[in-house]
């Protein structure tokens, strides 16, 4: 089967779509891959930033059929299904024909739902459930949103902007605000949608969430507030802040979690993003056209 390789690190050349033997069935799935997200960690494994053991296939996020279903597993052939593999933990990627995986953390595509669209979920949006998990009560809370353009960061702030008991602002990019305005006219969450950092006033929230890379903005929090982020490689030293609750959120493989994303994509109520979709021999591009920033939506590879 064809799949997209790493055998060194590098710059976006060194992804190469290459010929690797096919899963075995064993107790898992197999999953015959309709489409495969493109996420920022795919961009640090294959740059080195983050460690991985090579050779590798890459990929997080991926959508398709049944191709064999163990028995005991709910699932069987032909069945719509979306996984979250977590490349870096499992060694599975997901940029390959056909994936093996564990059936307790994949979930059914909903009716109606295109498996590319369906590809772009799993990452982002099991990240924003799990973080808002860890939250603290927002009732009645003051909370910045930080990148609610960014792919976690839009799963976020649609559930928040649900959120009619706590006022939320984004900070977004200068390109982004008109769009955002729109999207949050009629939305039960009072808040204002801001641009530049310098906009924003120094401990003048309870909470806030870092979805872009911010980390001098550890100082809009108030004494005994929160900070919760998911950039590690561009967080605050929360020694700075010993009045500030810090967290920083490491995605975890959860089947529930996916299934409940799945379904609030499908209810309408998840983020509108456009899907752009590029065979797999183009991965090369689609990390580049990451790389170079103002991407919108969610790149998608398909064999």
């Amino acid at each position: 089967m064809k799949a997209v390789r790493l055998t060194r690190t590098g710059g976006p050349e060194v992804l190469e779509v290459q010929e690797v033997p096919d899963p075995e069935p064993a107790e898992n799935l197999v999953i015959r891959t309709a489409a495969a997200a493109v996420n920022p960690v795919d961009l640090a494994t294959r740059s080195g930033l983050i460690p991985t053991s090579l050779p590798a296939v890459l990929g997080w996020d991926l959508a398709g059929t049944v191709a064999h279903a163990p028995a005991g597993s709910g699932f069987r052939a032909g069945d719509r299904v979306l996984a979250m593999t977590a490349q870096l933990g499992t060694g599975v990627g997901s940029m390959a024909e056909y994936v093996s995986f564990d059936p307790k953390y994949v979930a059914r595509v909903p009716q109606g739902m295109a498996l590319t669209d369906a590809a772009a979920l799993p990452l982002a949006g099991v990240t924003a459930v799990q973080l808002l998990r860890r939250t603290p009560d927002r009732r009645g809370k003051r909370i910045l949103l930080i990148g609610a353009q960014g792919g976690v960061g839009a799963h976020l702030a649609a559930r928040l902007l649900d959120e009619a008991s706590a006022r939320t602002d984004l900070l977004v990019r200068p390109a982004d605000r008109s769009a955002w305005q729109e999207r949050r006219a009629g939305c039960p969450a009072d808040g204002a949608v801001l641009t530049d950092p310098a906009q924003v006033e120094a401990g003048a929230y309870d909470i806030v969430i870092d979805a872009g890379g911010a980390p001098g903005l550890f100082e809009a929090v108030r004494p005994r507030g929160a900070f919760l982020t998911i950039t590690p490689f561009s967080a605050p030293d929360p020694a700075v802040r010993p009045d500030v609750a810090y967290t920083l959120i490491g995605v975890e493989l959860d089947g529930d979690d996916l299934a409940d994303v799945a379904e609030t994509a499908a209810r309408g109520d998840g983020p509108r993003q456009e899907t752009t979709v590029l065979p797999f021999e183009e991965a090369a591009e689609a990390h580049r056209h990451l790389e170079r920033g103002g991407f919108r939506g969610k790149l998608v590879l398909v064999p």
